[in-house]
This record gives structure tokens, sequence and C-alpha cells, in this order.
């Protein structure tokens, strides 16, 4: 399933917004999420920035989530679809022949 990091950076202003979009997200998770989206990790950092990990069958659902229980933070929130590398995938080691075999002579 597709992996996605949730890049998040928001204005001091909006933290108590943030604050409470996530935590009646927490309160209703895991039923909150539909099926094929499940959030991994969420790692914090300062200057209001968060960076989470989601499988997800594709982006559209990770973003009607987010439009559902944090439309704010949604604004202030980047997808990046990601490839785990390590430890290795089996999705990782298919992309990597892929890559041998485009660059391999023809």
């Amino acid at each position: 399933m597709p992996l996605f990091i949730a890049v998040h950076q928001w204005k001091p202003e909006e933290d108590w917004v943030i604050l409470k979009e996530m935590a009646a997200f927490g309160a209703a998770y895991p039923e909150a999420t539909p099926k094929g989206v499940e959030l991994i990790a969420t790692y914090t950092a300062r200057a209001q920035r968060a960076f989470c990990v989601w499988k997800s069958i594709d982006q559209e659902s990770l973003e009607k989530l987010f439009d559902q229980y944090m439309p704010t933070l949604k604004l202030r929130t980047e997808f990046v679809p990601v490839l785990q590398m390590f430890p290795p995938t089996v999705d990782y080691v298919v992309s990597l022949w892929n890559t041998m075999l485009q660059a391999a002579p023809k």
C-alpha cells in the first residue's frame, strides 16, 4: 500500500485551532479512518511542525480524511508520496529492478 509523509507547518496563532482538530481526530481514531487509510507514526518538531507517516490507498482518501477532521491543518500540509527503502520492501526492490532494466542495454 502506498506510503505518504504529511509535512505540517502552521502559524503560531493557529496552535489552538490545530490542537482542537488533532484532539477531535484522536478521539475518533481509528474508527474515523476510512478503509485503506492508516496512521503509522507522528513526529513533532519545534516551530509548529509535525511529520506524519500514513499508509493510504491514495492521496485523495487521505485528503478527504483531513477535510473532515483537520481542515485547518490540511491547509498547512503537504502530502508527499514516499517509498520505504530501509528496511527494504518488495515494492522498493521491484522499483530497483525496474530502474536497472530501464538502464540496461536494449
